[in-house]
């Protein structure tokens, strides 16, 4: 058992666990967004009421951490622990992990996509380069939930063809998983508030919203772009 390897994971989950939304907004003092974020609802998503309590410039700074955490410490581990492919790829799903799953300021916790964006950026930066060229396309145009997925998909393609190690390439797939499960949360909620489970399960996984209201009459519109 390689237990500096397993040390290192563990190191980075509680990395990812870094609280970047909740120390920006009580640094100044948005106590509207720390009492109004929610997990499990898109409309309570933390970097959402950072954007409309604060400014976008300060929604930037707490994903410029979020991207910097998850750019930081893989690299770390790779370099000061001497890890094999394999085990850096861990370390780096797990700073995933530990941004959607913290045990503490739980409900400011984020859907994975900015820290995803710094693992990538730091071990597969060709690959993230051309992913974010896609997300940034799906953002101008406002279909920013379908371009994220397409774009970190389109990052294991990359590395695949650019020979980078398996162990790389499976971890762009797990690091979409988890992004996919961190959606999907709550999704029993919005079924309760009346969509039917098809719907709710579309929105949130393609999406990454709990979908529009329906217009009366008329059944639900076109549905809501979703963001980073």
């Amino acid at each position: 058992m390689d237990w500096d390897a397993i040390a290192w994971v563990a190191g980075g989950y509680l990395a990812g666990t870094l609280p970047s939304t909740y120390l920006v907004a009580r640094a100044r003092r948005a106590s509207a967004v720390v009492t109004g974020s929610r997990r499990d609802a898109s409309e309570g998503d933390a970097h959402i009421l950072m954007t409309k309590h604060l400014g976008g410039r300060w929604s930037a700074l707490a994903a410029t951490m979020d991207v910097g955490k998850g750019f930081a410490f893989p690299l770390v581990a790779r370099s000061l622990g001497g890890l094999r492919p394999e085990w850096v790829a861990l370390v780096a799903v797990a700073v995933v992990v530990g941004h959607g799953w913290p045990p503490y300021a739980r409900a400011m916790a984020g859907r994975g996509l900015s820290t995803a964006a710094g693992v990538l950026l730091g071990l597969l930066p060709v690959a993230m380069v051309i992913a974010g060229v896609v997300i940034l396309v799906g953002v101008v145009l406002r279909y920013t939930g379908p371009a994220s997925t397409i774009g970190l998909l389109s990052a294991a393609l990359v590395a695949a063809l650019r020979g980078q190690p398996s162990a790389y390439v499976a971890m762009v797939g797990a690091v979409v998983v988890v992004i996919m499960i961190r959606r999907l949360e709550g999704v029993t909620a919005v079924v309760r508030r009346g969509r039917s489970w098809p719907s709710a399960l579309y929105h949130r996984a393609v999406w990454d919203t709990d979908g529009p209201a329906p217009a009366p009459g008329r059944g639900e519109r076109a549905p809501s772009p979703g963001r980073p």
